[in-house]
């Protein structure tokens, strides 16, 4: 039962993972551009990248959508997003993390997960940010002062990766499963969506969003020695912020001869319009429902209340772990 439930919500959650890409692309025009490694869909991983929008996760579900780990992808996200009405909730049946900022409260918090994960039958991929913000004025001032203490170089196009929560991820996730790493670099060379959900509500979208990536193997990353595995993070900033400084000077990341093809085949976009009209039309029956049946409005209140409850008192979040106890 646990694992029929779970292939359930994964069905459920990594076909609403599509809808944002169907709408924004379909609608809005948004185009898609990627280059370097192949996400492979049989690997356990570990995927970082660089914060520069509030809705770099999102945008991110393009790629994931067409690489078909929709379904598989977990997010670690900031705590207050997990109680938005139907958005939140939805991120909490798929088992998404949502931390308080505090390293008292979210240690624990992070290696329960993270066991579940490495050790499920499952090849999850896990999306760390490590700037742990948002890329704007106030956080770039605050990094590029805690750099100067440091003494590290400075950065144009990030912030300073946060070392403390990617290396506990990467700690846990060896305890059972984990393949690789991909690091992946997010670039806008036009819109950039600054106001994060406003954005969203107004309907301002980037025109493209680029993204490169580059897979390593997790035999490859430093074990045992904090040291040795806070300055591999810190490299892979450090060329994030020379692939960046192309990127900006000549509008694309630069990819090797064997990577000059389409990163995706034409039939990877094909889940789009078949997304966007279904949940369109299932959206346009429940509203139709909600309007003439009293039935519909009364389980629609008792459901959204019975979620709301759910999600305040947090017995929402991980169902799927909680029936596998």
């Amino acid at each position: 039962l646990p694992s029929l439930y779970r292939s359930y919500v994964q069905f459920m959650i990594g076909t609403w993972m599509l809808l944002p890409p169907s709408l924004y692309e379909l609608i809005f025009g948004t185009k898609i551009v990627v280059t370097g490694d192949q996400l492979e869909r049989k690997e356990s991983s570990l995927i970082i990248a660089n914060h520069r929008t509030r809705l770099d996760w999102m945008f991110l579900w393009s790629v994931t959508g067409r690489a078909r780990v929709s379904a598989l992808l977990k997010i670690i996200l900031r705590g207050d997003l997990k109680h938005i009405p139907g958005f939140g909730w939805s991120m909490q049946f798929g088992s998404f993390f949502f931390l308080s900022r505090k390293w008292a409260n979210d240690e624990k918090y992070m290696t329960e997960k993270i066991s579940f994960l490495a050790n499920s039958d499952d090849n999850y991929k896990l999306l760390v940010f490590p700037e742990g913000t948002d890329f704007e004025p106030k956080t770039k001032a605050k990094s590029d002062k805690y750099a100067e203490k440091e003494g590290w170089p400075y950065l144009e196009y990030l912030l300073h990766p946060r070392s403390t929560g990617f290396m506990h991820c990467v700690k846990e996730y060896r305890k059972g499963k984990l393949d690789s790493i991909y690091d992946i670099t997010m670039a806008y060379p036009k819109t950039l969506p600054h106001r994060g959900e406003m954005d969203l509500i107004s309907g301002r979208f980037p025109e493209e969003i680029h993204t490169n990536i580059k897979r390593y193997d997790a035999a490859d990353v430093p074990r045992d020695n904090d040291i040795a595995l806070e300055g591999w993070l810190r490299d892979r900033w450090y060329e994030k912020e020379k692939l960046l400084k192309t990127f900006y000077e000549k509008g694309e990341f630069p990819v090797s001869d064997s990577q000059k093809r389409p990163y995706f085949s034409d039939s990877a976009n094909s889940f789009r319009w078949p997304i966007f009209l279904i949940w369109n039309a299932a959206l346009f029956l429940i509203l139709y429902l909600l309007i003439i049946s009293p039935a519909t409005r009364s389980y629609f209140l008792f459901a959204n209340v019975t979620l709301f409850l759910l999600s305040s008192t947090g017995l929402l979040e991980d169902l799927d772990r909680r029936c596998e106890k």
